[in-house]
């Protein structure tokens, strides 16, 4: 099914590990590793332990690598790399979960080698182990990556701390670190508790980043607590904006409880414009809240055509038989021909032989000229044999010229053997 708005924030896991990625991902670290061997000129004793030690972290031999890197800084202390050497010696401890070993060669690298380009690299791998200092400076750095891997690892640590800073950091006004405060936020509700509720619901109610707020709907809809489903319904009915909405409605469908289904079944029933009514159907499908059963009766005492086709699409995404017969039914029966050509579009996306074949048969009985178009249609979208075979039989024998003229466009845009042959013998 199309989602009807398609913004839905992050997880805290997956804005972390992004963050992780940038910050000193494997991929792109051993890049730079690569390129820096490649562009070192000469075969001195020196260079060969270093690439000893490459070909280590490329392999994942942490171990190895760390006794090689080790090598180097010990055995060549004034080598033009040796800020490079203590990276990966610092980053092979940590792979092992050495943290306080892992230490030691970044902060050597970083005071003794200030302007190295390998710096940024060891200020954030300090970052991550939890290096007090290192924390403390990224939370007050304008890098956007070191900031919010800073306060990953104050709740790592300290999350009393942490959950301090972040309330403070929500209140004041927003940072210029983009995405600082929408991890802020998650972490937030993941790690603060009850007392961060109100701060949420503040964010969540009046925050002007609008990305912010359906942050916050997202975290309050995670809390397991019928106030907080109370508190969704109210914000629900306070705003009108489309986007908060429609996240409220996300909210309440991942909830349990019997108060956020009756506001769900009441909106798909009742609610204000058909775009909600559709985004209410669609969210209580999804969660298994709305059986088919419920959906069909919908359907059969529906008058609105747009509220009609959501329910068909949800017929489409259903695995019951019986939401496939109803869909036949309707393609076949007297409803509305646009609910009709619907029907047929939902159908024909599944492209099994089966369905096609349903199709293929309900195109001799039926004497409408549009619904006929709409059949053909989805012949030339179906790359099942029986629909390229029905198409060159339309285009040979159908009664209407211009019914023909489709059939053969469309067998002119298929890549199928048999219909090129068929074309190809037509212009005899």
């Amino acid at each position: 099914m199309k989602h009807v708005v398609n913004f839905r924030p992050v997880t805290i896991v997956f804005v972390l590990l992004a963050l992780v990625s940038v910050a000193y991902g494997r991929d792109q670290e051993i890049a730079k590793l690569d390129r820096f061997v490649q562009s070192t000129k000469g075969n001195t004793a020196s260079m060969q332990i270093f690439r000893e030690g490459r070909d280590q972290i490329e392999a994942q031999n942490w171990q190895k690598a760390a006794e090689i890197f080790n090598q180097f800084i010990t055995g060549y202390p004034k080598d033009k790399d040796l800020d490079a050497a203590l990276y990966w010696y610092g980053y092979a401890l940590q792979k092992q979960n050495r943290k306080e070993d892992a230490k030691a060669p970044l902060l050597r690298l970083i005071n003794r080698f200030p302007n190295s380009s390998w710096r940024r690299e060891a200020e954030a791998l300090l970052v991550v182990l939890g290096e007090q200092d290192a924390v403390k400076k990224g939370l007050e750095r304008d890098n956007c990556e070191i900031k919010m891997l800073a306060l990953q690892s104050l709740f790592q640590a300290d999350e009393e701390r942490a959950t301090a800073i972040v309330m403070d950091a929500i209140k004041t006004n927003p940072t210029q670190c983009e995405g600082f405060q929408a991890v802020a936020v998650s972490m937030l509700a993941r790690h603060g508790g009850t007392r961060a509720l109100p701060v949420l619901l503040d964010v969540a109610r009046s925050n002007p980043d609008l990305k912010l707020r359906l942050t916050a709907i997202r975290a309050l809809g995670d809390q397991r607590n019928e106030q907080m489903t109370g508190e969704l319904i109210k914000i629900y009915d306070a705003d009108k904006t489309k986007e908060i909405r429609y996240q409220v409605l996300r909210a309440l469908a991942d909830r349990e409880d019997p108060a956020a289904r009756a506001k769900l079944l009441e909106i798909a029933r009742q609610g204000e414009t058909p775009e909600l009514r559709i985004m209410a159907i669609r969210v209580l499908s999804d969660h298994g809240r709305m059986p088919l059963d419920e959906l069909l009766q919908l359907y059969n005492t529906e008058t609105n055509v747009q509220i009609k086709q959501g329910l068909l699409r949800t017929f489409a995404d259903s695995k019951d038989p019986r939401a496939q017969a109803k869909l036949l039914d309707i393609a076949r029966g007297a409803d509305a021909i646009e609910l009709r050509g619907f029907a047929i579009r939902q159908l024909s996306d599944k492209d099994d032989e089966q369905t096609v074949s349903q199709l293929v048969a309900m195109y001799d009985s039926e004497q409408n000229q549009q619904v006929k178009m709409a059949l053909i249609r989805a012949f030339g979208d179906s790359k099942q044999k029986v629909a390229v075979r029905k198409l060159m039989t339309i285009a040979r024998n159908d009664q209407s010229v211009e019914l023909r003229k489709v059939a053969v466009r469309f067998l002119g845009e298929s890549k199928d053997p048999e219909a090129l042959k068929f074309l190809e013998e037509l212009l005899k």
